[in-house]
């Protein structure tokens, strides 16, 4: 029989699924270049902020030439509140962050 803590934790991981398919992947326009940009957010990333409870929380999205990121803070409902840009942005030079990039670069959310 299923506790009613495992039921409560599949009813928040299913609530967390529809909300990343209805509202964290959307369109958002780049304040800085103008390229339209959907953003995504990982199932698992999305589940760890809920614990967490601090919002709005920053997601950046890294892109062009030359590279520059766009911030989007994103809300308790997982909707894009604002969005920002960043054009100073300093990459650590050593094998595990280029082995996180490389892993994240694959695993589209």
């Amino acid at each position: 029989m299923e506790s009613k803590s495992t039921s409560r934790n599949r009813n928040f991981e299913r609530k967390i699924s529809e909300l990343l398919k209805q509202n964290a992947k959307n369109l958002h326009t780049c304040p800085l270049c103008g390229e339209r940009i959907e953003i995504g957010i990982e199932k698992g990333v999305l589940s760890e902020i809920s614990k967490d409870g601090n919002y709005p929380f920053p997601h950046i999205h890294l892109h062009g030439s030359p590279l520059h990121a766009m911030i989007c803070y994103v809300d308790t409902h997982f909707v894009v509140r604002g969005v920002g840009s960043v054009r100073s942005i300093e990459i650590s030079r050593d094998s595990d962050t280029l082995q996180q990039f490389v892993k994240k670069w694959s695993n589209a959310y």
